[in-house]
């Protein structure tokens, strides 16, 4: 074989590589795709769809979480302290915009409340370690959540507690 043909042969071998490699890629931003559309669809199916591997978009060490009913606990407080538990949050605690405290899962939140609404007001959504700032739409208003976590909220778990804050206000406020 004289040197044209051997760089030929190279030619087209990293052609073929080249090849796999993009078909590769395009696999697997077609997965990507798909699990974010799942996981942004409101109708997102309670039961996993049959796959050949693991479900990378979940992480392995969480358990599912335990949807909260607040029919079933006795007042608001409980149902703050609920989805505290569910998430793993040292304290919960939901405000008005204003800074009027609604309800929360420690005693003496009144100044918390009108503080870190006055944060979210300005845009501070991260102003401490630990602290996680969420706005909920309810009835034309925002009501700032504010939740004390060990570790950082996926964006994951922020919507879903944003889901159980919206479901909580409905029935108890």
């Amino acid at each position: 074989m004289d040197s044209t043909g051997t760089i030929q042969f190279f030619l087209i071998l990293l052609t073929l590589i080249t090849v796999a490699g993009f078909a590769g890629i395009a696999y697997y931003l077609a997965e990507i795709s798909r699990v974010i559309k799942r996981l942004d669809s409101p109708q997102a199916s309670v039961t996993p769809e049959a796959s050949s591997g693991p479900d990378l978009a979940v992480p392995v060490s969480t358990p599912p979480p335990r949807p909260i009913d607040p029919g079933n606990t006795g007042s608001l407080e409980e149902t703050l302290g609920a989805i505290s538990e569910k998430y793993s949050l040292a304290s919960l605690t939901v405000a008005a915009a204003d800074g009027l405290l609604i309800g929360s899962t420690k005693p003496g939140s009144e100044d918390e409340a009108a503080r870190y609404s006055h944060l979210y007001s300005q845009g501070r959504l991260h102003d401490e370690e630990g602290v996680e700032l969420l706005g909920v739409p309810y009835r034309g208003e925002t009501v700032v959540g504010i939740a004390h976590s060990s570790e950082h909220l996926s964006d994951e778990q922020m919507n879903a507690l944003e889901q159980d804050i919206r479901e909580t206000l409905q029935h108890w406020v």
